[in-house]
């Protein structure tokens, strides 16, 4: 009995969904506490923002194809694939900082591109694919939180070791050894993960999968995909939501010393999992519809991140002022009184929105209309990533230009308003009459779809 239990629970889609968060806590959070202590710790942004591009870069490509890759060999081997391949880009930010060698960098940073793409798309997959209607943003907010561990983490470690450097520059190359040691664990925790065919849900029913597919599928499934309307009405807010991140990694590695930058690493960890957490709470109440609640969360987050970016043009102003006639930038350290204290706020508040508004928008992917056959949360994700990295691309791309850090934040906060008008179509839209065939599906060729799909036998046995 005690072992049935411990079964079901080893099955379970909570058990699911914390390893998924442990494999994010170990790889993009691990990558995410390096770049949230500026240019990946190293003391001028350019080289890491080549860096950055080349691994987005190849993002853009790969999470497009990368959904019919995890229908192929299963979202769990995509994943554990995807892990093993981001350990890599923390090793050579190290080598980097310490013996100066840049080779191995971006040779790194384009295997965490080809790794990044398969956990990308795979763990979004499971994250929002696996969990109940009613239990979804919980859900994501757990994975979302775990993966918040990482800056945790990763900026308590850096704020240890660097909290007398009372100067700009690179961090201590040991900073970096505790964070590829972690790094490493990913994989393994991937392999813990169960089948979809062997997922028990608390409601009783059954996680669709594809019970085989192929090459020529994928493709008319992605391009079908391509062409949903409510798609394509997300994918200007995933395309520009990057730039905020990217511009607030070099306002952090122009302006600060290195332990404020790693108490900025460490803090916005904490509200980061604040954000998760709120974010699901909000998006899971019942005490109003679902359409209510995906309105009210978006008003709310597109209200305080516009005011973000206000805040942030008005110090950035400031701060460009204050350049000298060399372009020696000012260098703020903790205790350095109202301009530290107001530059160093706003990139916390901005943190802050930015996860809220991630956490949302993972959770609107699994409510795209006429995208809900097998399959398709793992394309779903992997064509909203793949735009994601698009962004991220052309953001890390002007970050090593010589274009300065205020024309970087006019461009990000642009693009931003750019992204309110179509989202708050694809939120407010009537959408419920997707084109079909006579079969139901989007497709000429539905009989074709049709005999991939798993079917359920309702006297089968847990």
């Amino acid at each position: 009995m005690a072992f049935e239990r411990l079964a079901r629970a080893y099955r379970s889609v909570l058990f699911q969904i914390i390893i998924v968060g442990m494999v994010a806590f170990c790889e993009p959070g691990i990558w995410y506490a390096l770049n949230n202590l500026g240019a990946g710790g190293n003391a001028s942004a350019t080289l890491n923002n080549t860096a950055n591009a080349l691994t987005y870069g190849l993002m853009s490509v790969g999470c497009c194809l990368a959904g019919g890759v995890a229908n192929k060999i299963s979202s769990k081997w995509a994943l554990v694939i995807g892990a093993a391949f981001y350990t890599p880009y923390a090793a050579g930010l190290y080598c980097n900082n310490r013996y100066g060698n840049e080779w191995f960098m971006l040779l790194a940073a384009a295997l965490c591109g080809i790794g990044a793409s398969l956990l990308w798309a795979s763990e979004a997959a499971i994250a929002v694919g696996y969990p109940e209607d009613t239990k979804r943003g919980r859900y994501v907010a757990i994975w979302m939180g775990i993966r918040q561990m990482g800056p945790l983490v990763g900026g308590a470690i850096s704020l240890a070791l660097n909290s007398k450097t009372d100067s700009a520059g690179k961090v201590t190359y040991t900073t970096y050894l505790g964070l590829v040691a972690i790094s490493s664990l990913g994989a393994p925790f991937a392999l813990l993960l169960s089948q979809p065919k062997d997922v028990i849900r608390s409601d009783g029913t059954k996680i669709p999968y594809m019970k085989k597919t192929s090459i020529s599928i994928e493709a008319r499934a992605i391009w079908q995909q391509l062409l949903n309307k409510y798609m394509l009405l997300l994918i200007p807010v995933f395309v520009a939501g990057q730039f905020g991140t990217t511009y607030q990694y070099t306002y952090l590695a122009t302006y600060f010393t290195v332990r404020a930058r790693a108490l900025a690493s460490f803090l916005t960890a904490i509200v980061g999992l604040a954000a998760n957490v709120t974010t699901g709470i909000l998006l899971d109440t019942s005490y109003f519809s679902r359409k209510a609640r995906s309105r009210v969360t978006y008003i709310i987050t597109a209200v305080f991140v516009t005011a973000s970016w206000a805040w942030n043009a008005q110090v950035q102003a400031k701060l460009t002022n204050m350049t000298n006639e060399a372009g020696t930038p000012p260098v703020l350290d903790i205790g350095d009184g109202h301009l530290f204290n107001s530059a160093f706020a706003v990139y916390i508040f901005f943190r802050f929105f930015y996860e809220v508004l991630q956490t949302y928008v993972y959770w609107l992917m699994a409510e795209i209309k006429g995208a809900q056959r097998d399959g398709d949360i793992a394309r779903t994700t992997g064509i909203l990533r793949s735009w994601e990295s698009i962004g991220s691309t052309i953001a890390y791309a002007v970050g090593t230009t010589t274009w300065g850090n205020l024309n970087q934040l006019i461009l990000g906060f642009v693009l931003w308003g750019v992204t309110i008008p179509p989202t708050l179509w694809a939120i407010y839209g009537d959408f419920k009459k997707p084109i079909t065939d006579d079969k139901g599906y989007t497709t000429d060729e539905g009989s074709n779809v049709e005999a991939q799909q798993v079917v359920f036998d309702p006297e089968e046995k847990r």
